[in-house]
């Protein structure tokens, strides 16, 4: 179907608005499309700029590619018809196509090495460093072998100005380490990366400190490790795009004798891998998943059972330690045998292979949800937190797994309290898989109620929405959990973290029901209120106005309660263009005081003038005079929308001189008395 220019730009509005994901990723492309149909280069230019970025930050190389070569290809055609902006743009999108061309196998060696040469002749043709270009030269280098010549770059690129095209302070260095983890220049790796830690971009610092860990822990400094690891574990979680830097974590947990964390982590990010970012990235992950398992399966724990939401990755049926290390070592190897096949040597393989065969290194590193030295001992709440920490590494050394469980979640309670959000997060997970995998079902419920708590304390609402909608669709609507809310509260929680209006509208109805059904008023007509004022349609509006009418209609609701209800439900038929039934609830709260004193003039006062407003909308001039008096009379401060739908309805019937001394009597100029600040009351 053709579409208008109006309707593409609409359209790429919208994407624009939407989350990163496939739905955002095929607007994006549709939105192109569309302007190559109506022949808007310049603006399918800006589309597929802007989705280069988009694809490039959240996992979908191959489309971040394939927008830029057609930018770069029409920019070659006609650059005088883009703007100045755009030669920059492309320069600086020019490296993280390079940054990912060499992890696909099925791309030819040859093609990244010319995208270099081509890189370097744009960039020396405008005069700018080559800072980056070394950089990317040691980058591939480093990934196919060529292990001289990336220290050759590096060290060019150590001596090279620095310009506006380099990476960032943050990206800069971690490349460098990588490079230096790469020639075991371990002590030099540390002295690059350590600056780093504290720079912020989309990929810092979880980028410079997942390269570290390695570093540290041949070095002998296994706290900065696990100080490393937790800082950035916590901002790769959520992020497919960092499955390379994940696999690092798996192996920390390999060298640091905890593959019970490993198999945590290879559990719940399974899945990633049934739509990996790049070939390379895959086969790191498969490579780390495998010396997880594998040393799980040398402590005779080969059946034990993996969970994952995995597909094809983690194959079919019932997967086993046992039968997915086998799955994903085959998984490995083929990759690895691509990329060996690609680039001409047994590179990739063999750094696979050493990966999958790789042990601890140096003692066990027991990894607890607190830190000493993060926080004063002089902190009563820290001392007890310390010991509810040690309490749970006593159990765990002991065997006994339920009450060191129990125990995980008493120590995640008091980092709740103690508003430490992340820490308490972080040690909530842990708990709620301890208690899945143990089988303890009675403290599920809790345990994942002080996980949304955790999450909602830490900033990340959308974790906290997940994890109560799972909470609360698997608990039996007649259910009494133990330090829980109710399940209409539960239900009511769920809709405030929610952001899709539908969806909230019908945790709030529902909870409003599960309310009413239990003879709570109060939170009744509360979640009712916000089932109004999320109803999105016509039908959600009807559900919620029946429900409202029977609530404030019903035994044991105050008249000034119910008339909070109705004025809230006039206002969103109001909005919905239904004024007659917006004028019947105001007619009701007039008709049924709702009590005596300041507040009942108050909200008698906000019926009227809305009634006011709504009358004279109506065409019912003289019934919106009579109430816009009514309103008047009652001598609130919040008295002006009352006197501008007075002065309308005057002059509406000629009464020009009454019209201004209204005016006069309460300080009102012409561009007060407009008909649309009537839609503000």
């Amino acid at each position: 179907m053709s579409r208008t220019e109006q309707e593409v730009r609409q359209l790429y509005a919208e994407a624009n608005r939407m989350p990163a994901g496939p739905a955002k990723f095929a607007a994006l492309e549709q939105a192109a499309r569309h302007a190559d149909a109506l022949g808007l280069v310049e603006f399918a230019f800006e589309i597929r700029m802007r989705s280069t970025s988009v694809f490039h930050n959240n996992g979908a190389a191959q489309k971040a590619m394939v927008a830029f070569s057609w930018c770069l290809a029409a920019y070659d055609r006609e650059p005088e018809r883009f703007g100045g902006w755009s030669e920059r743009s492309l320069l600086w999108n020019l490296k993280w196509m390079i940054y990912n061309v060499h992890q696909f196998p099925e791309i030819p060696l040859r093609h990244a090495l010319d995208l270099l040469e081509d890189m370097e002749r744009r960039y020396r043709r405008g005069g700018h460093s080559m800072h980056a270009v070394l950089q990317h030269r040691g980058l591939i280098a480093e990934s196919v072998g060529e292990l001289e010549q990336a220290r050759e770059h590096y060290e060019r690129m150590a001596r090279a100005p620095r310009d506006h095209l380099s990476d960032c302070a943050g990206c800069v260095p971690s490349s460098q380490t990588r490079t230096l983890v790469a020639l075991g220049r371990d002590e030099e790796a540390i002295e690059v990366g350590e600056p780093a830690r504290t720079s912020y971009c989309s990929d810092q610092p979880q980028w410079i400190n997942s390269e570290l860990l390695l570093p540290y822990l041949r070095t002998g400094q296994p706290h900065k490790a696990l100080e490393a690891h937790r800082t950035a574990y916590r901002r790769i979680r959520e992020k497919p795009y960092h499955l390379a830097e994940l696999a690092l974590h798996l192996m920390f947990c390999v060298h640091t004798g905890n593959p019970e964390r490993g198999l945590d982590l290879v559990e719940r990010h399974l899945h990633w891998l049934d739509s990996p970012r790049t070939p390379l990235a895959d086969a790191d992950f498969c490579a780390a998943a495998v010396a997880v398992l594998r040393t799980l399966q040398e402590r005779g724990e080969g059946d034990r059972p993996v969970r994952s939401r995995a597909g094809s990755a983690g194959g079919r049926g019932a997967v086993t330690v046992a039968s997915l290390a086998a799955g994903l070592r085959e998984r490995a190897l083929r990759l690895g045998e691509r990329f060996d096949a690609r680039n001409g040597n047994a590179y990739q393989g063999e750094r696979l292979r050493r990966r999958m065969a790789a042990g601890p290194l140096g003692e066990p590193l027991p990894l607890h949800v607190f830190h000493p030295a993060a926080h004063s001992a002089a902190d009563p709440r820290a001392r007890r937190i310390r010991e509810l920490v040690e309490n749970v590494a006593a159990l765990t050394a002991a065997g006994e797994g339920e009450a060191a469980a129990v125990a995980r979640l008493e120590a995640a309670e008091a980092l709740l309290d103690a508003g430490r959000g992340e820490e308490a997060a972080e040690a909530a997970e842990e708990a709620v898989r301890e208690v899945e995998r143990l089988g303890l079902g009675g403290h599920g419920p809790r345990a994942a109620w002080l996980l949304v708590r955790a999450h909602r304390a830490d900033g990340n609402r959308q974790r906290a929405a997940a994890v109560l909608r799972d909470l609360v669709e698997g608990t039996a609507p007649d259910a009494v959990l133990d330090g829980l809310p109710s399940r209409p509260g539960l239900e009511e929680d769920l809709g405030h973290l929610l952001t899709d209006a539908g969806d909230r509208h019908r945790w709030f109805l529902s909870a409003s029901l599960g309310y009413a059904a239990a003879g709570r008023t109060e939170e009744r007509l509360r979640s009712l209120v916000m089932a109004l004022r999320t109803a999105d349609g016509p039908e959600a509006l009807a559900r919620a106005a029946s429900a409202a009418e029977a609530a404030v209609t019903g035994p044991g609701v105050g008249a000034l309660r119910a008339a909070h209800v109705r004025l809230v439900l006039a206002d969103v038929l109001r909005d919905a263009e239904r004024p007659e039934e917006a004028a019947a609830q105001l007619e009701a709260v007039r008709k049924e005081p709702p009590g005596s004193g300041p507040e009942y003039r108050e909200v008698l006062a906000r019926a009227l003038t809305a009634l006011g407003a709504v009358r004279f909308r109506l065409g019912e001039h003289g019934a919106a005079e009579e109430t816009a008096r009514a309103a008047l009379a009652l001598g609130t401060d919040d008295d002006w929308t009352a006197a501008v739908t007075l002065v309308l309805a005057l002059r509406a019937r000629g009464a020009a001189e009454e019209a201004r001394a209204v005016m006069e009597a309460h300080g009102l100029d012409e561009e007060d008395v407009d008909e649309e600040n009537l839609d503000d009351c």
